[in-house]
């Protein structure tokens, strides 16, 4: 089925206006012959419709996706729309065994153009890759006890590997119970950036993400940190090709693959100012939830809050929030205290105005001193809207303020429009 229309925008919304109630696998724009083609237009089931905007002027954009199904099972969605079992290609040989690219590669058209998905749901744990120059390898490493096949997937840390070379992003999304929640993430590195427009019968919801040359950018703030902050090569978090362009942008917590040993003491003067400030007066931290605002205190060397304690946080723990004290495990009072702590060093409010409460301050008082987490800065400096989720719980966020972790989630979407490379129209 074909359309024509003289704007490519205003045609290709009303495309997908006239076909809400339907499902399509492919849509396809052409600036060529300003037409639309759809195929397999039926009447849509549980299904998420997807629509992808390449928005660079790559020859070739290819697309990614796997999930979680409601029993634990990782699947990859293949190119006719369904889920596909990553275990089924694999031979009776052991180790690892590539996934056949052309079972699992869904691919974009020209700059400009709009291709379209509907993914099977519920599903969770789900991520969306995108690549601008070339492939991305998926692999199984043989069946768990469970009879499920784990999942390798692309790396941005290991050389050793091809994707490695590759300029490509990836987000995070899930759709249970009729809730969608969508996190374009910059945990582990800026790459290739993506944009997410989540269209709902209450309006649209948006995250502008980076613009187009996020990573020079980036890059480039990063090496004049270098220069004033001590000399710590901040810069070297930059991943190069062999030509010398910047390729991605790591995130401080991979500091060890970066090559950044002074890293290791990075926080320690300053946990130590954080330990004894708190000495003699408590630190109220708002859980937001069922505990409330629970006084924390240190006592020797260790910060008590209620039920809780925390020793002090080492670089590692602080810039991974996932480690030590901050080790995402215990109670729900742990939990929420540990996130709070964690976001709060990565900003450093601790010790400012206002700091005794936490989340208290807005984003006008993140990253004002050193040491601060020069990553996330950058990242919510160069994002066009300002959002951008740069370090675990980067949606920590004071009562009245704005969230500015980019996240988006409801609990009837229409429609998911993804921008690979930069900003979508409009």
């Amino acid at each position: 089925m074909r359309y024509s229309h003289s704007s490519p925008t205003r045609k290709v919304a009303q495309i997908l206006l006239y076909l809400a109630p339907y499902q399509f696998l492919h849509i396809q724009y052409s600036r060529d012959d300003n037409m639309v083609a759809l195929s397999h237009l039926v009447r849509a089931a549980s299904t998420l419709t997807v629509v992808l905007y390449n928005a660079v002027p790559a020859t070739e954009v290819k697309a990614y996706l796997t999930a979680h199904e409601s029993n634990g099972a990782i699947r990859m969605l293949s190119e006719d729309g369904t889920w596909f079992d990553p275990c089924s290609t694999r031979s009776g040989a052991a180790g690892t065994q590539p996934i056949p690219a052309a079972t699992i590669t869904h691919h974009l058209g020209a700059q400009g153009s709009y291709f379209g998905l509907e993914i099977p749901v519920p599903v969770t744990s789900g991520r969306m890759y995108f690549v601008t120059d070339g492939d991305l390898e998926f692999g199984t490493t043989g069946p768990s006890a469970g009879g499920f096949c784990p999942l390798q997937e692309p790396s941005a840390l290991n050389m050793g590997e091809a994707s490695a070379h590759r300029s490509w992003g990836f987000m995070e999304f899930s759709y249970r119970n009729e809730l969608l929640f969508v996190n374009p993430t910059l945990v582990d590195f800026v790459g290739t950036p993506l944009s997410v427009r989540m269209e709902t019968p209450d309006g649209n919801l948006d995250a502008r993400g980076l613009p187009t040359n996020a990573v020079d950018l980036i890059c480039h703030g990063l090496a004049a940190k270098a220069k004033d902050e001590h000399g710590i090569p901040w810069h070297k978090l930059c991943v190069h090709r062999q030509d010398g362009s910047p390729l991605r942008v790591l995130s401080p917590s991979h500091y060890k693959e970066a090559d950044i040993p002074i890293l290791d003491t990075y926080w320690e003067e300053h946990v130590d100012a954080v330990w004894n400030a708190y000495r003699s007066k408590p630190l109220k931290v708002n859980t937001q939830g069922d505990h409330g605002v629970v006084p924390c205190q240190v006592h020797g060397d260790v910060l008590v809050c209620d039920s809780e304690s925390f020793a002090k946080p080492c670089s590692t723990d602080v810039f991974g929030c996932d480690s030590g004290p901050f080790a995402n495990e215990g109670s729900p009072l742990r939990r929420a205290l540990a996130s709070r702590l964690c976001a709060a060093f990565h900003r450093t409010t601790l010790l400012g105005a206002g700091g005794d409460k936490q989340p208290a301050v807005g984003v006008e008082r993140y990253y004002t001193t050193s040491p601060s987490n020069w990553y996330s800065k950058l990242v919510h400096e160069h994002a066009i809207d300002g959002n951008g989720y740069a370090f675990p719980y980067d949606d920590i966020t004071a009562p009245g303020k704005k969230d500015r972790s980019g996240t988006l989630s409801h609990a009837n979407p229409q429609k998911l429009v993804i921008g690979v490379g930069g900003p979508l129209p409009g």
